[in-house]
């Protein structure tokens, strides 16, 4: 029996025994409009365990054959199909070629070996910027909601879908983003405004699209989806990043033309605005203040850190499970995010202030991970301690 299971990367046309081992990372239906509009077509992007990608067809008439075997996010080994050149003005790999399911085709279940990662591969905002032309290669993007604009209904195939302007932020530069269809769904203003802080959105299989004086992104119906603080490791990663960590975002609110707007760090900053501590001692409500002083005192304290959703809600541990109140579930990737006081010496008397994440990254110059790691380094645990408490720093 011939166990050997082929790279990804490897597969070309010039061959016909394949077997690859992969996981369906994406999997969606689509209308067969190049031939014939009344059947369908299922797509999926394969990937395999170093991460590479391919695209597989299954036209219409072997949709029944295979699609009660096959699961977003299941492993297969998958033998016996077609190769053909992958071509069109959207793919979603940037493999020379994909595959076609035929009747002979064969999909085996496995558990083993595991692929654990998502199969999101970020493009950066300098990749973006520097587009000239509109990309024939879907992307995936990741950022924070600072704007949502609803337009008005757009005609698409004799009807009419929605459609949402998003302004999307990402290590200090902004994109625009139209959403359109069902994936407006999503960007209710209500569902956005329940979170403390702006969003992180995942957008998956986006169009870059050139227009004058730059690009935006651009869904692609059906093929394209959109995912709001998805509980994945790479939301972590991203928010963790100090060029991300290191900005203050406020929630969103609604502005005067009735568009959803967050501020970004000095956005709402207004120099004639500035209080003192009196100020802020008799003026005893919740308000955004701005206040000069010179910190005295960095208080050691071992509470200095707190666990959070990737929504920016603080979460409780339950019996070894975390909950967040915002998003109403169980969160499964936290944040440990900065909580340190300080203290500020004002008149005689000594004034304790709060810096919560982004203040305090600016603050000591390096994120939360960052800081957690020289801690490690600096306090290295005896593995024969079976318990120990985080050391203050």
């Amino acid at each position: 029996m011939n166990n050997r299971v082929d790279l990804v990367e490897k597969i070309t046309p010039w061959r016909e025994s394949w077997k690859v081992h992969v996981k369906v990372v994406k999997l969606w239906y689509q209308k067969n409009t190049a031939l014939d509009p009344s059947q369908n077509l299922l797509h999926m992007v394969l990937m395999d365990e170093k991460l590479h990608k391919i695209q597989a067809t299954i036209r219409d008439e072997l949709i029944s054959k295979f699609a009660v075997s096959l699961n977003e996010g299941d492993l297969y080994l998958i033998t016996n199909f077609t190769v053909l050149p992958n071509t069109g003005l959207n793919r979603v790999t940037k493999h020379r070629f994909r595959l076609l399911f035929q009747y002979k085709t064969s999909v085996v279940s496995v558990v083993s070996p595991r692929i654990t990662h998502s199969g999101l591969c970020f493009t950066s905002i300098d990749e973006i910027d520097q587009m000239t032309r509109d990309h024939n290669f879907l992307i995936d993007f990741v950022g924070i909601i600072t704007g949502v604009r609803k337009e008005r209904d757009v005609a698409s195939y004799g009807k009419l879908i929605k459609a949402v302007v998003l302004e999307v932020f990402s290590h200090g530069k902004k994109v625009q983003c139209n959403v359109f269809g069902n994936a407006c769904d999503l960007l209710e203003y209500e569902n956005l405004q329940k979170y403390p802080r702006s969003p992180l959105i995942v957008l998956e299989s986006f169009k870059i699209k050139a227009i004058e004086g730059g690009v935006i992104l651009q869904n692609v119906i059906n093929i394209s989806r959109l995912f709001i603080n998805p509980d994945i490791p790479e939301s972590v990663e991203f928010l963790s990043r100090f060029s991300v960590a290191s900005y203050g975002f406020s929630r969103l609110v609604t502005n005067d033309l009735g568009y959803l707007i967050s501020k970004v760090d000095g956005d709402y900053f207004n120099p004639k605005e500035i209080s003192s501590i009196q100020d802020l001692d008799v003026d005893n409500r919740d308000a955004h203040y701005f206040v000069i002083e010179t910190i005295k005192e960095v208080m050691d304290e071992p509470d200095w850190w707190y666990y959070s959703c990737v929504c920016g809600h603080p979460v409780v541990d339950h019996e070894d499970l975390y909950l967040c109140d915002a998003c109403c579930s169980c969160v499964e990737h936290v944040m440990l995010k900065y909580r340190i006081r300080v203290k500020i010496h004002h008149a005689g008397c000594d004034v304790l202030f709060v810096l919560l994440d982004n203040a305090a990254t600016k603050l000591f110059g390096k994120t939360y991970s960052e800081a957690f790691l020289r801690i490690d380094e600096e306090f290295p645990v005896d593995p024969s301690v079976l318990a120990v408490s985080t050391p203050s720093y």
